[in-house]
């Protein structure tokens, strides 16, 4: 067999063509958008997966839960609340020092309960001094608005610089109830959407309303505790002074989120209102007055029935208080998910495809390249973790396709050249060799010649008892359905124990061990081979039965020792396959079986290189057909320490019974194989001693007798 051979100048003109093609790829595929979704499934799965910081102490939420509602409705105060039960709220934050309470809350029209009750919310809301109302932007007209210009003096920025395209068209602000506005140190509007498909991640920071910039409710709160001076954008930035806030190309700031949702500490709104409560009338409060010293508060829902949940990365099901005070926790502790410079996701995409073009190129084998991928995957996706550990996004889906892209051209390239010859190899081979054997033969193509060498082997010959007479009363197709499926889950679990299937001979299989590849546990492979098959066979059995047909009996012979392996045949048409004398009594313990009722026999030589891992059981000394000397067949009962107690009882006993038959003494030999039988009814082969004691007591061998079973038929 003659291939041709590649050179390495060859293979560098060819590596050098596909990272172009791989790198013109990717660019088109970056310049299409057609990735983005998949970048953003990507950041989904860190945020869920990566270690995340903690939460900041200094925000916390005062939440309206369903116990809330439940509490003050068996109080008769049903919801929506009167707006001054929420006033104790403002008061006992006020009393703790917080440094600002933040509603998430939308009080767009009066009071249900009528002007008192929003009076009484504005009074504790201007007593406190930092609290910040949630206004709504909207792209509908909505006419003239009278809290508008108050509304903008209090809240809008001016940001200088060249700003981000993009933005809405916003054309009007519903606002709070004019009390409240006035009332309000700040406002912040709470209308930002999710990403194409659904999912909150970037929220913009700030966005344009006639002509000043309104901005995002935590970012409201903490621009107005920021140190004076001038806010700009400057190359997708949102900066103040030494401050600079990361954006996207569409001025939205990418979240940091700390975990899922509740990862920000949480306070019931009905004992925050308790708390207060029971304060002013000098009894202890159910938190401590000082619970909100220093602490951003949020006030928000987070009971299922009241429409503010979203989905985030973290979470289907996210409050949208908390979008809100995550956007503020990023901002207080800096640490920021920035994205990583463009000039490194190119340089580990051209890095990554070339690296792995060029291994797959040089590389043989199967496992090489494959290692060379795992290598090449686990290294970048464990950067980009580590990157995102350190607040660094740098997006793992472009450097992905490209790994992917190189490695599936350069295996293209290789097996359109080299594979060939492992591809000829590898269907000649596949059907009876397991895969381990068959790269050996990849590896050491000069084997496939003809001609054949001497080599240890433990051989395997298997039949199904009775199958000729069960075929002749089942259709053909049904013969041939249930042969099929037979063989196959036969075949399968001698290639998973690295046997190589010989031939078929109709229900007959024979296989080995030992060739081409050395196998010093050989021996063992092939009992434990034998042991799983009769084991399936009980299994196929069940669904052969659901089909209504009937059981299948299988008997396996297993010898060790010397044959010749190799190819025989033409010079056009040949196999790889064993002969020799070894292999004709491998044969022979297989229909040995049938005389004992058992299901597997090996050889003494078997049995001697895998009694450390394989249970047997000593049965008789037989004088096969084509040898002089009687060999002593074993039964392959288990797994070392597999055998039950009955089963080594009857073990002892039978062994008992074998020596005082072999000694004449048939009579004591007798009740040690009954003996046996009553331990475990399974043992057939005390049955057959049985019968030769109690035959031989009436008719005593001759004095040449040697216990050795000779067999008068197959």
């Amino acid at each position: 067999m003659d291939f041709p051979v590649y050179s390495a100048k060859s293979k560098i003109k060819a590596w050098a063509l596909l990272t172009g093609v791989i790198l013109l790829f990717a660019i088109i595929l970056k310049i299409a958008g057609i990735m983005e979704p998949y970048s953003m499934k990507t950041l989904d799965i860190l945020f869920r997966l990566a270690p995340l910081p903690p939460a900041s102490p200094q925000v916390v939420m005062v939440t309206v839960d369903q116990p809330d509602v439940d509490f003050f409705k068996e109080q008769g105060i049903n919801w929506p609340w009167p707006r001054q039960l929420y006033a104790p709220i403002i008061e006992f934050c006020q009393r703790g020092g917080a440094r600002a309470v933040i509603f998430d809350l939308l009080y767009t029209e009066p009071s249900f309960y009528g002007p008192e009750d929003d009076q009484q919310l504005a009074k504790a809301a201007a007593g406190a001094g930092n609290v910040v109302f949630a206004c709504f932007l909207t792209r509908e007209e909505k006419g003239a608005n009278p809290q508008e210009a108050e509304l903008l003096a209090k809240a809008g920025l001016t940001i200088s610089g060249p700003p981000p395209q993009g933005f809405p068209d916003y054309r009007a602000v519903i606002a709070p109830v004019a009390p409240l506005v006035q009332a309000a140190n700040t406002l912040g509007n709470v209308e930002c959407g999710p990403d194409p498909d659904g999912i909150y991640r970037r929220l913009p920071l700030a966005v344009p309303f006639k002509g000043r910039w309104l901005p995002l409710l935590g970012f409201s709160a903490f621009q107005r505790s920021a140190a004076p001076g001038e806010w700009r954008f400057d190359h997708k930035a949102l900066v103040h002074g030494a401050y600079r806030l990361p954006l996207d190309s569409q001025g939205r700031f990418l979240l940091k989120f700390r975990g899922p949702a509740r990862s920000h500490k949480r306070f019931s709104a009905a004992n925050v209102i308790q708390s207060e409560i029971r304060l002013r009338h000098n009894q202890p409060p159910l938190y401590p007055a000082d619970a909100f010293k220093d602490k951003w508060v949020f006030v928000g829902l987070t009971a299922p029935g009241l429409f503010d949940l979203k989905a985030s990365p973290v979470s289907p099901i996210y409050p949208g208080v908390e979008l809100h005070a995550t956007l503020l926790d990023n901002l207080i502790q800096g640490d920021f998910l920035c994205p990583a410079p463009v000039w490194f996701q190119w340089l580990l995409t051209g890095v990554l495809a070339a690296g792995l073009s060029l291994a797959v190129l040089f590389t043989s084998g199967l496992w090489a390249p494959l290692l060379a991928l795992g290598t090449a995957v686990v290294g970048f996706l464990g950067l980009t973790v580590l990157l995102f550990w350190a607040s660094w996004w740098s997006d793992p889906v472009l450097p992905g396709v490209a790994l992917a892209s190189s490695f599936a051209l350069a295996s293209v390239y290789s097996y359109a050249t080299e594979g060939r010859q492992k591809q000829a190899i590898r269907r000649m081979f596949a059907q009876y060799m397991s895969e381990t054997v068959i790269n050996h033969l990849l590896a050491h193509p000069e084997k496939l010649k003809l001609g054949g060498e001497r080599r240890r082997v433990t051989l395997f010959f298997s039949d199904l008892a009775g199958f000729t007479t069960l075929s002749e009363r089942l259709q053909p197709e049904a013969v041939v359905a249930l042969l099929n499926e037979y063989l196959s889950r036969m075949t399968e679990i001698i290639l998973e124990e690295m046997g190589t299937v010989d031939k078929f001979e109709g229900d007959a299989i024979m296989a080995f061990w030992g060739a081409p590849l050395d196998q010093e546990d050989q021996a063992v492979r092939a009992c434990r081979t034998a042991l799983r098959q009769q084991a399936a066979l009980i299994d196929l059995n069940r669904h052969l039965s659901g089909q209504g047909l009937p059981a299948l009996s299988m008997r396996i012979g297993l010898h060790t020792g010397e044959a010749i392996v190799g190819n025989l045949g033409s010079q056009s048409r040949f196999d790889y396959t064993v002969i020799g004398d070894n292999v004709n009594l491998a044969s022979r313990l297989e229909g040995l079986n049938k005389f004992y009722g058992t299901g597997i026999l090996a050889s003494e030589a078997t049995v001697a290189e895998s009694s450390d891992g394989i249970e047997f059981w000593e049965l008789d000394r037989v004088a096969v057909k084509g040898r002089e000397a009687p060999v002593t067949v074993f039964n392959v009962m288990a797994l070392r320490g597999g055998l039950s107690p009955a089963q080594a009882a009857a073990r002892e006993e039978y062994a008992r019974g074998l020596e005082c038959f072999r000694r004449r003494l048939f009579e004591e030999a007798e009740r040690h194989f009954l003996a046996a039988l009553e331990k475990w009814p399974g043992a057939t082969a005390a049955s057959v001693f049985l019968g030769r004691c109690r035959a031989l007591q009436k008719n005593p061998p001759p004095p040449a007798w040697d216990a050795v079973f000779r067999p008068d038929k197959k």
